[in-house]
């Protein structure tokens, strides 16, 4: 897997607006300031993260560049991340389908919204379960296949 940074990514062109050097992202890490490292597959983005001071993101995109599955960590104390928010989309051809988001509170509350786009349906829903599992660790610099899992 490949890595090249950026200020920030293009949603709509489906591109880098601007690439910076490794030295450049580097040091905007080391000084908590936000970057993209854009994760490639020889010429395919695969992964995007989004690193702040205040929450990391990871985008996962599809063969055709668009995001299908979208991760929202809080940055928190003691250089830890908490996974508050799941986005989740389906396509056919350039029509968006269905998404589907998941919030998560650390007090274990969740709430979930599903919408399905053809026939206008919203289906929302609310439980409490164990969320230890949404916890990880704040990414070192170059260091972020780890938060690329698509199974949390």
């Amino acid at each position: 897997m490949e890595i090249y940074y950026c200020d920030k990514w293009s949603n709509i062109k489906k591109k880098p607006w601007n690439i910076i050097d490794e030295s450049t992202a580097k040091t905007l890490h080391e000084n908590s300031h936000s970057y993209t490292a854009v994760l490639s597959d020889g010429e395919q983005p695969k992964y995007l993260v989004n690193v702040t001071d205040k929450w990391v993101s990871v985008s996962f995109l599809d063969d055709y560049g668009r995001k299908y599955l979208n991760y929202d960590f809080k940055v928190k104390e003691d250089n830890r991340i908490f996974l508050r928010t799941i986005m989740y989309w389906e396509y056919e051809g350039d029509t968006k389908l269905k998404s589907m988001i998941l919030g998560y509170q650390e007090n274990g509350h969740i709430a979930m919204e599903q919408r399905d786009f053809k026939t206008g349906e919203v289906e929302e829903r609310k439980t409490k379960d164990d969320v230890t599992r949404n916890w990880d660790v704040f990414p070192e610099f170059g260091r972020y296949l780890y938060l690329c899992k698509e199974e949390r």
